[in-house]
């Protein structure tokens, strides 16, 4: 497992990771998952299973950790600040993890708009991966939706993306970013309530807006499948 680019993604139980090409699309393909069971010693098991699917000795010199999760926050490009990025992600969550350390990730995006991603990791696993893999690069996996939802939407787009455990939704009002939300979800109908309930709140229109579904995999061409007749201009990419 020589690559020279690779990204090792996380989610809240397992991982995987997977090889990506200089000109590879930001959306990542479905990957074999080492699953760790949930329980007292997890991170323990997952340092372990992590160590046993990449080697020290095979480690690629660019590597990304990516983090799947419900625990992230959009904040203004001027907020840079770790300290102050910090404290608005606790105001959001108001319940605190001591367990876990913020990290910051600056997005620019194909529409011109600059946005930072807040997220959690736990600090074990952080420390860990510094400990074994040196220079990591860290983001969250909300920004896939994100680069590909703004190079992809036109006028006023509802963007989702559905992953085994997560559903991820970006409003783009006349192409930019407006409204993000990651739910932890693996039923259909809640999915489908998810995104009808964004599109209702948000008074889209069922004629002239579109919705835009990432991904090709069951999850996602289910929600396809049920929002047809509610949506007029429903795609999947």
């Amino acid at each position: 497992m020589t690559k020279d680019n690779m990204t090792i993604r996380f989610t809240p139980d397992g991982f995987s990771f997977i090889e990506l090409p200089g000109d590879a699309s930001p959306l990542l393909d479905e990957a074999l998952f080492h699953e760790v069971t949930p329980g007292p010693d997890f991170q323990q098991r997952l340092h372990e299973a992590v160590l046993d699917a990449l080697p020290q000795r095979e480690t690629p010199p660019d590597l990304t950790v990516q983090l799947v999760s419900t625990r992230v926050v959009v904040l203004p490009p001027d907020i840079t600040d770790s300290e102050v990025a910090e404290q608005m992600f606790q105001a959001t969550f108001t319940e605190a993890d001591e367990t876990e350390q913020t990290l910051l990730q600056p997005l620019d995006l194909p529409n011109g708009q600059q946005v930072n991603l807040c997220f959690a990791i736990d600090r074990s696993l952080l420390h860990f991966l510094q400990r074994n893999y040196g220079e990591l690069r860290f983001e969250h996996h909300l920004a896939t939706l994100l680069l590909e939802g703004a190079r992809q939407a036109d006028g006023n787009t509802l963007v989702v993306q559905c992953l085994d455990q997560f559903l991820e939704v970006a409003l783009f009002r006349q192409a930019k970013l407006s409204l993000v939300n990651v739910y932890r979800s693996t039923q259909a109908a809640n999915r489908n309530f998810y995104v009808m309930n964004t599109w209702i709140q948000e008074h889209l229109d069922q004629l002239h807006d579109s919705l835009l579904i990432l991904g090709h995999g069951d999850a996602a061409s289910q929600l396809h499948q049920d929002l047809r007749p509610f949506i007029k201009q429903i795609l999947q990419q």
